[in-house]
């Protein structure tokens, strides 16, 4: 929600919103999204949902004790967080199977995998 949040405030943000948008229907958006009951429920271009749902991957990747659940802007996050992006760069097949898997019930663009 932080990038939500700068979002709103008129900063610098990764995903796009719409200018109406709360963060409890943004919240709402995205768990049902997430659930794989509405692929349309989050309206972003193909490229941002893909982003998207390798953040949620590396999220649900990292332990509970992970210092981005605490706090994203906390330096050690970026090491977890970029440790589990570099995985998906990777084709890590945890991450192949598990966007496999959501592709079609999160409408997520084909997977354009690394050539090794």
């Amino acid at each position: 929600m932080n990038d939500f949040r700068t979002a709103q405030a008129g900063g610098g943000y990764v995903f796009s919103y719409d200018s109406r948008e709360t963060e409890a229907s943004l919240s709402a958006r995205l768990d049902r999204w997430l659930s794989g009951a509405d692929p349309q429920a989050i309206a972003m271009d193909p490229a941002e949902k893909q982003a998207l749902f390798g953040f949620y991957w590396a999220a649900s990747m990292m332990p509970a004790n992970s210092p981005c659940f605490r706090d994203i802007a906390d330096p050690a996050c970026g090491a977890d967080l970029s440790k589990w992006m570099a995985r998906e760069l990777d084709d890590d097949p945890r991450f192949i199977r598990a966007y496999e898997s959501a592709r079609k019930p999160l409408g997520l663009p084909p997977i354009e995998r690394n050539a090794h």
